[in-house]
């Protein structure tokens, strides 16, 4: 389904809403037009889910299910009201609008379920916080008042507050949705994918119950009534639209990380949480406290819930510290520790070797005419090469030895356990595994137990300089350390050519 199929189906939806306002004249001719606008996002989901892997379609057929219910409840709302001439309540006709929120909760929890548990934690702690703020306020303004409404049989009652919970239940999943949907990449490119575009759909959904809820048993004017069912509409073909990116949302979903809390979402934040004390300003203002109970369950509920997502952050920001300490202890292009890392170690492991008395050897590894190799075959070659050398040498030495980065085309292996013969035994066997024909000059120097672990490198420093001197391809042994004199600094390897 390319783009212009795309551009034509939401041009004939937007036509059908547009003839819904225009053109709909008699209740016959509305309901025509309702089921035209609710049929056509239908289709289209049914149709372009189609395209997706078969686990992936479930869910947005589930979505188009309840679109469809939700949209031919106009059907036995009609024959019930305007044919029969009742005034009953509820009727059928509310079972088919109630059919769309679980609907549209398990289709967003049969998508979400397919995203990193790490991306939708931080999106369920905070949707399920800002809901239960508003929640507070829906219960002391809508729900409670609706319980008690004497006009309503207790079943009539019941139903006006499935409404509510419904509408608690969408502004959850849409808060999910667009929490899910702003992790990374910019603006445009994340809202071409379906999470915000179902949050969108949602919303417009949300404005039209929003509506009625303030009309309530008001009567309106025929424009007024058509223009909140367009809204009904209009959410009906942004989730139609969603389907369209359901493909790329799957596979950024699956390498998205969140992304920190910005400053919109800590004040959304912080206005749920002053949610419940704002209540319990205004009834004390007016003199009468009747909802204590619920303002202090909402506050409690919140109150856990924050505690919950801080606790989380604090995790994800530990892992981040964790991750970003290990970067700078490796080397981006072998992945091999880096010299930093190699220097913490050194005086760990002469340290153990000192208490435990076991022999501790240090190699300097340069690879041959690396810069005439570069010259000769580019850099991204010699690059490579740095790659496939450093890991066919470390599938030679031991899970205990450090083999690390020292710079440019030097490396340094810190063998512990390992005297000189033994130091110089295993780069042998480096020299046999190089790959690319190449060649390699070392230094090999054990540890006399008395000089610094900068004296030690030196020496081995100053073996790598031999080797190379000698005509390169060989593995030279340091001789012992000199006694150093009074006032001596500590000896400096000569620069190597």
């Amino acid at each position: 389904m390319g783009r212009h199929w795309w551009r034509t189906s939401v041009a004939a939806m937007a036509l059908a809403i547009a003839g819904y306002l225009l053109l709909a004249i008699g209740q016959w001719v509305e309901l025509a037009w309702s089921l035209v606008n609710t049929v056509g996002p239908t289709a289209v989901i049914v149709i372009a889910a189609r395209r997706l892997p078969r686990n992936a379609r479930v869910a947005w057929y589930l979505l188009a299910f309840g679109i469809f219910a939700n949209g031919t409840a106009v059907v036995p709302n009609t024959i019930v009201y305007d044919v029969l001439g009742s005034d009953a309540y509820p009727t059928v006709a509310d079972a088919f609008y109630l059919l769309f929120y679980p609907a549209v909760l398990t289709s967003v929890g049969l998508m979400i379920r397919r995203w990193p548990p790490l991306l939708i934690r931080a999106a369920l702690l905070d949707a399920a916080t800002i809901t239960s703020g508003i929640g507070v306020l829906a219960w002391v303004y809508a729900i409670e008042p609706a319980l008690r409404d004497t006009d309503y049989s207790r079943f009539g009652q019941l139903v006006r507050v499935a409404y509510l919970v419904g509408d608690l239940l969408l502004i959850f999943l849409a808060l999910i949705l667009v929490r899910s949907g702003g992790s990374t990449g910019p603006r445009r490119d994340r809202w071409g994918l379906s999470p915000p575009w179902l949050a969108t759909g949602l919303i417009t959904f949300l404005a039209g119950d929003l509506f009625w809820l303030i009309v309530g048993n008001n009567t309106v004017p025929g424009w007024v009534s058509r223009g909140t069912d367009s809204a009904y509409f209009a959410a009906f073909v942004i989730l139609g639209y969603a389907v369209r990116h359901a493909t790329a949302t799957d596979e950024q979903r699956a390498t998205a990380v969140p992304g920190p809390p910005g400053i919109p979402l800590m004040l959304t934040l912080l206005l749920a949480l002053l949610m419940a004390p704002a209540v319990l300003v205004l009834e004390m203002s007016h003199g009468a406290f009747q909802h204590g109970a619920a303002i202090a369950t909402g506050s409690t509920i919140m109150s856990v819930l924050v505690v919950t997502r801080l606790t989380v952050l604090l995790r994800f920001v530990g892992r981040q510290t964790e991750q970003v300490r290990e970067l700078a202890r490796r080397d981006e292009l072998t992945g091999l520790p880096n010299r930093r890392a190699w220097t913490d170690e050194l005086p760990r492991v002469l340290e153990q070797a000192r208490q435990n008395e076991r022999p501790v050897s240090v190699c300097m590894v340069d690879l041959d005419h690396f810069k005439a190799f570069n010259d000769t075959h580019g850099h991204q070659a010699g690059d490579r090469l740095l790659k496939e050398a450093a890991a066919a040498w470390l599938n030679q030495v031991r899970r205990s030895d450090i083999l690390a980065r020292y710079g440019g085309e030097e490396f340094i292996v810190l063998l512990p356990d390992t005297d000189l013969d033994a130091a110089g035994a295993i780069m042998q066997r480096l020299r046999q595994v190089t790959p690319g024909a190449q060649t390699f000059s070392a230094g090999v120097a054990a540890w006399d137990r008395a000089e610094t672990s900068e004296e030690l490198i030196a020496r081995a420093d100053a073996a790598l300089y031999e080797a190379k001197h000698s005509g390169r391809d060989r593995v030279v042994a340091a001789g012992a350390p000199r006694p150093a004199a009074v006032g001596d600094a500590p000896a400096e390897a000569p620069a190597r050519p």
